[in-house]
């Protein structure tokens, strides 16, 4: 049986182990090494980028047949592209990490926007204990993506643009539609209820992977409202600095903020769109 391949370079995942460690059936964590790098190509990438290429930690191998019986031989590039951002976005799910952007298939490349986590999933090593959950993962999300369930299809889509996408606001915009496909809240309150029944009103909106003494201090519960009218914000070109002025639920986006004792201040806002992407993958992570 004939194979076609699709990979794309990860930064800070499994630095140990075997060159090769197999993930799941067609899904594999690979070192760089010449057959990956040879699919480079100079007038679709500048020498920067084929640099950073080489140096990346793993590539995440996608490796599907060009035929199975009684399919037609047309739907094998979707049916390896379904597996390969399956297998992507477990990871995603479990910590993101960073990605360079390039997805190579088919003699071809892609050029996808880089995953950029925050400030805090890069703070954070991906470990050995979190690269052991990854083939659960695999095994939870494939179906949500052969399946019919629209609305967890959406919040794994909107969970991987907002990794994508350069501007924070937009990201935390595009995390919180993820987290508003699986709950329809419909409000600011009904989102809090449904946010703190998933995960528990005290649990840490910035999970604390490693135990750090440092770690952000912030709830599902204390941090519920504020998103959700940072949410409405943002959704309706409204003036951020207008939330200071509500008079039920008042929200300072201005205020200055940092996640750690050590971490450079930031504006409120960025602090709450940082957090959107860590509630959805802990609610994917219950849901799926």
């Amino acid at each position: 049986m004939s194979y076609d391949t699709i990979h794309t370079a990860l930064l800070g995942i499994a630095r140990d182990g075997e060159d090769s460690i197999r993930l799941s059936d067609g899904l594999s964590l690979v070192r760089p090494n010449d057959q990956l790098l040879a699919h480079r190509w100079d007038w679709a990438q500048g020498k920067g980028e084929m640099e950073q290429e080489g140096e990346a930690t793993r590539y995440l191998v996608c490796e599907y047949p060009q035929w199975v019986p009684g399919e037609s031989v047309r739907t094998a590039p979707e049916r390896g592209a379904n597996r390969f951002y399956t297998g992507l976005m477990a990871i995603q799910v479990i910590k993101p990490i960073r990605t360079l952007g390039f997805v190579y298939r088919h003699q071809a490349i892609e050029r996808r926007p880089p995953m950029e986590p925050g400030q805090w999933a890069n703070m954070n090593t991906f470990d050995d204990a979190m690269l052991a959950r990854v083939p659960g993962m695999i095994d939870r999300i494939q179906p949500v993506m052969d399946g019919k369930s629209v609305e967890q299809k959406n919040a794994l889509t909107l969970l991987q643009l907002g990794l994508e996408h350069f501007h924070p606001y937009i990201a935390g915009l595009l995390w919180m539609m993820g987290l508003e496909a699986i709950f329809d809240s419909g409000g600011r309150e009904p989102f809090k209820e449904k946010l703190c029944d998933c995960l528990g009103p005290l649990t840490p909106a910035f999970p604390n992977w490693h135990s750090k003494p440092d770690a952000p201090p912030y709830t599902v519960e204390e941090i519920a409202i504020p998103l959700y009218t940072l949410r409405n914000k943002l959704a309706h070109g409204a003036d951020l600095r207008t939330a200071a002025a509500d008079r039920k639920h008042p929200v300072d986006f201005t205020k200055r903020v940092s996640l750690t004792q050590d971490a450079e201040d930031v504006n409120y806002a960025l602090l709450l769109s940082e957090a959107a992407s860590h509630l959805l993958c802990q609610v994917l992570q219950k849901v799926l």
